[in-house]
């Protein structure tokens, strides 16, 4: 399979898994984290502006400040690195958002990370026909699916977790045709599955030759 053809989303990123432990890719992937992450002893490797938003003052010092204690909950000045590798080869980032319910008001209490392979956002439409045949959406029920062993197309059981409680952080990148996300490295499977066959090649070829040069 060279083309890199899409079967389902978990195939996918097993896929870009796959490709980015390649030597050659996972060098390039390190190239291109060190440049987008840059550590520095002075300010955080990443902060919010809010130049040109029309919002008072005190919104954005809000936003800033929770900002700041967001990227406090994720440790981003020793785990940045990571995040973003994992958001890079995946092409997605899920977080479980907590909330202490005997306090609200106290705002986002932990940020846990979920693996993009056992969650998945369900879509149920009810629709009912009116008197003239045509089929009307009634109502829209959205909510994520998470279940530890992996969710698969044909995944029912798991457990419910509302919108609002699950962070989604996608590539940005969709196929045309079948409308999943893709991520940047799906560009590199048939390099990286041809590099792979030609050094197969190369080396039964130098092993089947060796006798006849002895002789």
């Amino acid at each position: 399979e060279l083309e890199g053809r899409i079967k389902n989303e978990n195939d996918l990123i097993r896929r870009y898994r796959e490709i980015a432990q390649y030597p050659d890719c996972d060098s390039a992937i390190e190239d291109i984290i060190n440049e987008a992450i840059v550590a520095d002893d002075d300010k955080a490797p990443i902060e919010v502006n809010l130049d040109d938003v029309k919002l008072s003052a005190s919104i954005k010092t809000k936003i800033t400040e929770e900002f700041t204690n967001v990227l406090n909950l994720l440790d981003f000045d020793s785990k940045g690195h990571d995040l973003f590798r994992s958001w890079y080869v995946d092409g997605r980032l899920y977080f479980h958002v907590l909330v202490d319910e005997t306090n609200p008001k106290g705002g986002i209490v932990e940020m846990r990370p979920i693996d993009p392979r056992k969650i998945r956002k369900i879509k149920n439409i009810k629709k009912e026909k009116n008197p003239k045949g045509v089929e009307i959406v009634k109502s829209i029920e959205e909510y994520y699916l998470y279940n530890d062993k992996g969710i698969t197309e044909t995944t029912v059981q798991g457990v419910r977790l509302p919108i609002d409680s699950v962070v989604y952080a996608p590539s940005g990148l969709v196929d045309a045709n079948t409308s999943l996300t893709l991520g940047y490295l799906h560009k590199a499977i048939k390099l990286v599955n041809q590099l792979k066959m030609m050094e197969d090649a190369l080396v039964i070829y130098r092993i089947s030759r060796a006798p006849e040069r002895r002789i």
